[in-house]
């Protein structure tokens, strides 16, 4: 084959990767620009009397102030095995002043910022069911009844769950995540394109199948138990930081001394749900 065949056909395939790229970063983009304009209940004035409070505002200032110190011992702190003196160690970063402990007390309930301010006919995601569902049921009453909720777990839901989940306007999967089911399959099949509110609880899978979610899709809030030692816990929350998540609650699991509870927020739903950032405190990634 002629030496100018190569060099053309190698032009062509760049070109084809450069298009396929920029097709792909088009409808993320645009999936978020939908987001972000879709009206909402939230009146912007309780967003700028929140940040001028005074209560806030010295809260912003204490965290912006010890920032830097906080994530260096929270990194130090990574570096040891003490899951409990990590999780302490975690400084929220951004404020909620409308907290929701949402489904079972103890385990398996979740911390939800503002849940009454999702948009209508918005998306909620629960991954990690067990025939337990009490989350599911009242995630699905506090956003008023009018969103459509995914579920899924690594095994069918016995009778008496799928009849549950077919009155909150539910939709059930079946199959190890991500393995046999990708989170962004389960999106695709239900034609919707972004997650409102984000529920976790996969045995470590989450390590795996979180990333190409919020890579490639708009998700408001995240509420996720990582499984792991405390280089693990920093590795993921890491992860979600990379992509504008920020932490407004821990919560320890005190039936698991390697679990920890979090409750995270996207940067860009923070008005909708009246939040006020404080500082980062999650150590940026090094590669």
């Amino acid at each position: 084959m002629p030496k100018e065949w190569n060099v053309c056909s190698l032009t062509i395939l760049l070109l084809v990767t450069i298009l396929v790229t920029t097709i792909t970063s088009y409808f993320k983009i645009s999936n978020i620009e939908n987001y972000l304009t879709t009206p909402t209940a939230t009146d912007t004035s309780n967003v700028v009397d929140l940040y001028q409070s005074g209560t806030v505002k010295e809260l912003r200032k204490k965290a912006l102030i010890s920032a830097e110190n906080d994530r260096r011992v929270l990194f130090n702190a990574s570096l040891k095995t003490n899951g409990q003196d990590f999780y302490r160690k975690v400084k929220m970063e951004a404020y909620c002043g409308q907290k929701e402990r949402i489904g079972e007390k103890g385990d398996g309930g979740k911390y939800v910022c503002n849940p009454k301010k999702v948009k209508k006919d918005c998306t909620l995601m629960s991954l990690g069911l067990n025939n337990q569902i009490g989350y599911d049921k009242h995630i699905f009453e506090v956003t008023g009844g009018q969103c459509r909720i995914l579920g899924a777990d690594v095994d069918p839901q016995n009778q008496k769950t799928q009849d549950s989940y077919a009155k909150i306007n539910g939709e059930l999967f079946a199959g190890k995540i991500p393995t046999d089911l990708p989170i962004p399959r389960m999106l695709e099949k239900s034609g919707r394109k972004e997650v409102e509110l984000l529920k976790i609880d996969i045995e470590k899978g989450e390590f795996t199948a979180l990333e190409p979610l919020i890579r490639d899709y708009f998700v408001c809030q995240i509420f996720i138990e990582i499984h792991g030692t405390p280089s693990e816990h920093l590795k993921m929350l890491q992860t979600m930081a990379k992509y504008g998540f920020r932490i407004f609650n821990v919560d320890e699991n005190p039936y698991c001394t390697f679990c920890c509870e979090y409750s995270l927020i996207n940067e860009l739903c923070m008005a909708q749900f009246e939040v006020v950032p404080l500082g980062i405190t999650i150590p940026q990634t090094t590669d």
